[in-house]
């Protein structure tokens, strides 16, 4: 599969398809393939993190500046170990890349969390609709 990156990674296409058309077909699969150990490509850690993540390349490098980046030379059946600036909040950021619940994923964002999650979707190079959520968070919450 080639990625072609323009500006960024929302606006770039792979083998032609627009990246938001791909995600809209990956995510009606996501909520059976979220950390399924009997479907997923590869085997991911997070340092802080005592259990693996289950994921697909696909879902992964689509949506997310530093996969991209960094999972280029990642094989079916690989493990791959990753530092994050907030570990315990990354299992409902990739549930999100997964399935695209925005309430499910909003519902998880608390004072508490706000900014750790803020610090990740920078890390990661999240994009902007997960950013619109925060947003809203923020907007409806008196500003985190």
């Amino acid at each position: 599969m080639y990625l072609n990156r323009s500006t960024s990674l929302e606006h770039s296409s792979i083998d032609g398809m627009p990246i938001k058309y791909l995600i809209q077909k990956l995510r009606k699969d996501g909520p059976e393939k979220f950390n399924n150990p009997s479907t997923a490509e590869f085997e991911l850690h997070v340092e802080g993190v005592d259990r693996p993540f289950w994921v697909h390349k696909d879902f992964l490098i689509s949506q997310s500046e530093f996969f991209n980046e960094n999972l280029t030379a990642v094989r079916p059946g690989d493990l791959v170990k990753i530092v994050l600036p907030s570990p315990e909040t990354f299992e409902s950021i990739l549930e999100y890349l997964y399935t695209g619940d925005d309430d499910k994923w909003y519902d998880t964002i608390t004072p508490d969390n706000y900014q750790d999650i803020c610090n990740n979707i920078d890390f990661l190079g999240l994009g902007s609709e997960i950013r619109n959520i925060c947003i809203a968070y923020y907007q409806n919450n008196g500003n985190a």
